[in-house]
């Protein structure tokens, strides 16, 4: 890999990681702000438990699907740091430059992905 490819990896690595972060930054303001109306008392209408109760099983759902791709993110960036970056890590062959651009944490070439989606396993 090239100097150039890297530096452009590593800028789309730094792009999405600040997006996650500022993702999880307004899902926190947001739960936040629903525990402060908690505490105010009884929600305005009946029908807004469910909704609120939804409302926060799906932040803590986008929150810790956020935090696992953070988490790739991170080891592509430390991959890419060592020279390791752009490698399958079940097969070993160099992923394809268009799978990177698309997903620059990706840990798997395209046929090892479908493999590991088509028998259950480990995903991205």
């Amino acid at each position: 890999m090239t100097k150039k490819e890297k530096k452009y990896y590593m800028e789309l690595l730094l792009k999405e990681k600040n997006r996650i972060l500022r993702t999880i930054g307004h899902l926190k303001e947001d739960a936040l702000g629903e525990k402060k109306q908690e505490f105010s008392g009884v929600p305005n209408h009946i029908a807004d438990l469910g909704t609120d109760e939804f409302s926060r099983d799906l932040e803590i759902s986008l929150s810790d699907s956020e935090g696992k791709i953070l988490k790739l993110i991170n080891e592509a960036i430390e991959k890419l740091e060592k020279g390791t970056y752009g490698k399958c890590e079940r097969c070993g062959k160099n992923i394809s430059k268009t799978r990177l651009t698309a997903i620059p944490y990706a840990k798997y070439c395209i046929k090892c992905q479908k493999e590991i989606e088509e028998k259950g396993e480990e995903k991205l």
